[in-house]
């Protein structure tokens, strides 16, 4: 199944957090950041091989929270 919430914007950001599946049929949360106006990449972000979700929306989750937290703390230094 496909999230339609795996990629969106957060304060001029675009990103997608469309997870990668396990061989186990897991789910493992993954980013990438980029800026809304270029394209330019910004970050992506691996998580730990061992942190892993049972189902594609719990991973897609974990990423979204991430990725949020880490632009507002980010923006609060720029």
């Amino acid at each position: 199944m496909h999230y339609p919430d795996a990629a969106f914007t957060h304060r001029g950001y675009l990103l997608n957090c469309a997870p990668a599946r396990a061989s186990d049929g897991s789910y493992q949360p993954y980013v990438v950041i980029s800026r809304s106006s270029d394209g330019e990449l910004v970050a992506n972000r691996f998580f730990p091989s061992e942190l892993r979700f049972a189902d594609e929306a719990a991973a897609i989750a974990h990423a979204r929270d991430w990725a949020v937290r880490w632009i507002d703390a980010s923006s609060l230094t720029v």
